[in-house]
């Protein structure tokens, strides 16, 4: 489904009145493991896709800022349809990446979703007249039920043999190919986020021209500030969104039972107990402590680009760790209150539940991990540090 609707003024409150929509349709996804197609329509149709897109092909060319409060609204209607508008709007960077023609080509439609997986270690990309000849399998390709586009790294090659780079590493590359090339292979038993169907997919000896490849340390095709900005760091700040928007919906999801449930061998509400009280009171405090944490850093940044900064290796340790630090505390306010509501947390149908498994399984992600502290320490130390992700580091993004 196409939409042709001019790009909003107000992305946030677009998303925001989908809220019951989005959370209705999606009570499915953990059986269906994808979005309902509904999902993505409305999703589709209220620009999420576009909003990272250059303007010179169509695109809303939107500050960071506001995407990240789009992630983190759609994830509070839903982790996994966060998880998707993270995906498949934050990809939208790279069309300021690739080549002009290249761009055109896969977001000049303004139904285009991409999905995929950055690790070039996955696929191997053969050097030839006017491109490559690509094959690889690569895993976690969230968006795959609706994606129109694929992306995957790949090492390049020349006559069966490694190319190497500066410094003697090897060459790697990101490629772009039609969805229709790819074969999805379902893998995607998940523990949360099932929603997301982000199963594995493969390609065996497919062109890819040059004007759909792109690699990060490269200068960007468009001029705008958001294609000067860190690609790898700043994605790291949209995943920690989508946990701030599922630890909201736990608070509210709290909220709401504690007004109703009287605990077993007790005679008031949970809600008079002082234990959940200051429960809630912590995680709501956590919660919106990371959040500012979060949105300070990367506005700080943006501020800083925009008047012509060149991001250095502590701003993109500076993203990292709020990115981090917003992931697991996110997780450990859901925590807090999965625990204080009791045994009516454990049932499926209780939000607190699905809020518990999609923080986890986000937090699982590479860009949140707990190796971010520690790099972050050794960068406050004035140590080397150096973090492999996709492949990269932390100078490796360009």
């Amino acid at each position: 489904m196409q939409s042709d609707a001019p790009a909003s003024a107000n992305p946030i409150s677009d998303v925001a009145s989908l809220t019951p929509v989005i959370r209705d349709e999606c009570v499915v996804v953990d059986r269906a493991r994808a979005l309902p197609a509904t999902v993505v329509d409305v999703l589709r149709n209220a620009g999420v896709f576009q909003l990272l897109v250059p303007r010179a092909v169509g695109g809303a060319e939107t500050d960071p800022l506001t995407f990240l409060r789009v992630v983190e609204q759609v994830s509070y209607a839903d982790g996994s349809a966060g998880w998707c508008t993270m995906i498949g709007g934050g990809y939208g960077i790279f069309g300021g990446m690739l080549p002009p023609e290249g761009a055109r080509e896969i977001f000049g439609d303004p139904a285009t979703i991409s999905a995929g997986n950055f690790r070039p270690d996955k696929g191997m990309a053969e050097v030839i007249d006017g491109g490559y000849r690509v094959s690889g399998c690569w895993e976690l390709a969230s968006g795959s039920s609706h994606a129109s586009w694929y992306i995957a790294g790949a090492m390049l090659v020349q006559d069966g043999a490694p190319i190497s780079g500066p410094e003697g590493r090897p060459r790697m590359r990101e490629f772009f190919f039609p969805a229709s090339e790819a074969r999805v292979i379902d893998t995607w038993e998940s523990t949360g986020l099932r929603g997301t169907a982000s199963h594995d997919y493969e390609v065996r000896d497919i062109f890819v021209p040059e004007r759909r490849t792109l690699w990060f340390q490269e200068p960007p095709s468009e001029p705008g500030p958001l294609y000067r900005m860190p690609p790898v760091a700043m994605f790291a700040t949209f995943i920690a969104a989508v946990q701030l928007g599922i630890a909201r919906h736990a608070i509210d999801a709290f909220v709401e039972l504690a007004t109703t449930k009287v605990p077993t061998m007790s005679e008031i509400i949970l809600a008079d107990r002082v234990t959940a009280q200051a429960t809630l009171g912590r995680a709501r405090a956590q919660v919106s402590a990371a959040r500012g944490y979060l949105e300070n850093t990367l506005q700080g940044l943006w501020d800083r680009v925009d008047a012509g900064h060149a991001p250095t290796l502590g701003d993109r340790g500076d993203l990292w760790l709020a990115s981090a630090h917003a992931g697991h505390t996110a997780h450990a306010a859901i925590d807090m209150l999965y625990t204080a509501a009791g045994a009516t947390a454990v049932y499926a149908a209780s939000p607190l539940d699905r809020c518990l498994r999609d923080a986890r399984t986000a937090l699982q992600h590479v860009c949140t991990q707990e190796v971010h502290f520690e790099l972050a320490g050794r960068l406050a130390l004035e140590r080397d540090a150096v973090a492999s992700v996709w492949g990269l580091d932390y100078r490796g993004e360009g």
